[in-house]
């Protein structure tokens, strides 16, 4: 398991045009936006794209100004089956 949160800053004339984008990121979720271009935004690994390559390519979105990540949390895959089995989910 592998979640990073990060905190996007776009261009305020251009934010709904990088929230549509954003959607368009393999394990990339869009969760709160504010008018002047901040968007709260998670990734996760997903398949074959890593959390990683999702949040490089939030930095090369263009009218993104900065992309910084502020929390990654990460469990090998086996704590994540452990974890699991055990609460049984």
């Amino acid at each position: 398991m592998n979640i990073c949160g990060v905190l996007v800053h776009a261009h305020p004339d251009r934010g709904d045009e990088v929230a549509r984008a954003i959607g368009a990121i393999a394990g990339a979720e869009l969760h709160y936006t504010v008018p002047d271009g901040r968007m709260v935004v998670t990734v996760e690994d997903v398949g074959e794209t890593s959390a990683g390559d999702a949040v490089l390519a939030l930095h090369r979105l263009p009218g993104v100004l900065s992309a910084a990540l502020v929390y990654h949390h990460f469990e090998p895959q086996s704590a994540t089956e452990s974890t699991a089995r055990i609460t049984g989910e």
